[in-house]
């Protein structure tokens, strides 16, 4: 696997990190990387198949857990604020700034943002201000050009009004696993049983199929936006 040395994750909401590059970010971790968690949304909230709401400090609570288990820092930008599912009321410029500003703070040399082909409006506008902020201007200008940016992926987007995006780019997460199906577990409020897709048999079934792409038992898999070689 390629070294990164340091990733920056867009992540919309608090599980979208693990259910897409949960693997790759452990990997990184452990090979002595950096990897920073931008999450745009952390709400306390009703949620489908739980009786009662979960608290935003269970949320904080949970990511806590996650955070040292993968091994990375995190920022909350918009804590219970109640914009869950509403991210794409926000001004696109607003979010394109505090992206670009996370670049050049961080200089990632990967950046992974949500799939842009996502049903779920906040996943698209975390990635079209994700990647209008990762535009191509170099850094004599005074801005972080990020070489690799890639799109992680979920098994929710199966479910898409159009043709789904190649993946073009896989991580063996053979060794890994089990320490990303032990975040998901984390996330008690979002972790499901069969069949949902945010469940461990879900998961494990994408990360087997992605795998058989590479030869590999267990894969995560990513649309490539740039690569620098």
């Amino acid at each position: 696997m390629r070294n990164f040395h340091s990733v920056l994750v867009l992540s919309p909401h608090a599980d979208d990190e693990v259910l897409g590059c949960g693997g790759l970010l452990s990997s990184v971790s452990a090979a002595g990387g950096e990897v920073h968690v931008v999450y745009l949304s952390v709400d306390g909230m009703a949620h489908y198949g739980l009786d009662e709401p979960v608290t935003y400090q269970a949320r904080l609570d949970e990511i806590e857990q996650v955070s040292a288990l993968l091994g990375f820092g995190y920022t909350v930008v918009h804590g219970d604020r109640q914009l869950n599912e509403r991210l794409d009321t926000l001004p696109r410029r607003e979010l394109v700034d505090l992206f670009q500003e996370q670049m050049d703070r961080l200089r990632p040399d990967l950046l992974l943002l949500p799939s842009g082909r996502d049903y779920d409006q906040d996943h698209a506008a975390t990635f079209a201000a994700g990647f209008a902020a990762a535009r191509p201007i170099g850094s004599q200008f005074g801005k972080w050009l990020v070489p690799h940016v890639m799109s992680y992926e979920s098994s929710k987007i199966q479910w898409a009004s159009e043709p789904l995006p190649l993946s073009t780019a896989y991580a063996d997460i053979t060794g890994r696993l089990d320490t990303k199906l032990a975040a998901i577990r984390a996330y008690r409020s979002q972790h499901r049983p069969a069949p949902h897709i945010r469940s461990e048999e879900s998961i494990a079934a994408l990360a087997t199929l992605r795998g058989a792409a590479i030869g590999v038992r267990h894969a995560e898999a990513f649309e490539v936006h740039r690569t620098v070689l």
